[in-house]
């Protein structure tokens, strides 16, 4: 397994960030600012542009729902784990408004082999910084991929790449699940529905667009206190709080 990471570093096709602007506005109503903070995902990688990116399909997708003139801005980057994600978080200016946090981390502390207890330490200063700044803010975490199921790696790789993964998602369920304005959003991969772009590492602009209405429908159920229908076209379940 360290040989077949050693081969994919050198050897898998590295794509570039999301091109277009890292804020905008979208929809009409009622204000809500939206803070998309974390790694390539947020960053768009394999999108092609930011309007196709996960940040601001959800934006897209809030707005629609919601019936909210949605205001988004995205702070991400390929390759940041939860220690460069706290790093970016902390440099950030003052006055930034956020009435939601939508937070995508994990891969990279996977492949880069990080402890369960530094995982668990930055999960906790993660989500105590931002409640440093933003107390009432609903975070929405995007929970980590099911790695096994990324075409990439091959095995024996890829089926260590999912366990450690699943293991790393469950503290990040333990420590949600004590903030209550903290959702967990389980991350599911259907291979007949959910296409990858071209690294096969990361999802195609579709597949972005599928997991923002999942995760609009999570906090549209959050914020009417009431069971959201699951989507047809993601399998979808609620995590313990």
């Amino acid at each position: 397994m360290a040989v077949q990471g050693l081969w994919l570093r050198r050897r898998a096709t590295r794509l570039e960030g999301a091109a277009g602007e890292r804020r905008g506005v979208v929809g009409d109503g009622a204000a809500l600012h939206l803070l998309a903070l974390g790694d390539s995902i947020i960053d768009g990688v394999g999108t092609g542009h930011m309007a196709a990116s996960l940040p601001v399909q959800f934006a897209k997708a809030v707005a629609k729902r919601l019936q909210r003139r949605v205001h988004w801005r995205v702070e991400g980057a390929s390759g940041h784990d939860a220690e460069a994600v706290i790093g970016r978080l902390d440099s950030l200016e003052a006055g930034i408004p956020a009435d939601v946090v939508l937070v995508s981390v994990g891969v990279n502390d996977v492949t880069g082999l990080s402890g369960t207890r530094r995982w668990q330490r930055c999960l906790q200063r993660l989500l105590a910084g931002i409640r440093g700044r933003w107390p009432d803010a609903l975070v929405l975490f995007a929970g980590l991929p099911p790695m096994d199921l990324f075409p990439l790696p091959p095995q024996p790789l890829k089926f260590a790449l999912g366990l450690r993964a699943a293991t790393l998602d469950r503290i990040a369920r333990t420590v949600l699940a004590s903030d209550g304005r903290a959702i967990h959003v389980p991350t599911r991969i259907d291979p007949e529905r959910h296409g990858f772009c071209a690294d096969g590492f990361h999802p195609s602009a579709e597949s972005c667009t599928l997991w923002a209405m999942e995760l609009a429908a999570e906090l549209a159920q959050e914020l009417a206190g009431q069971p959201a229908k699951p989507l047809p076209a993601i399998e979808t379940r609620r995590t313990a709080r």
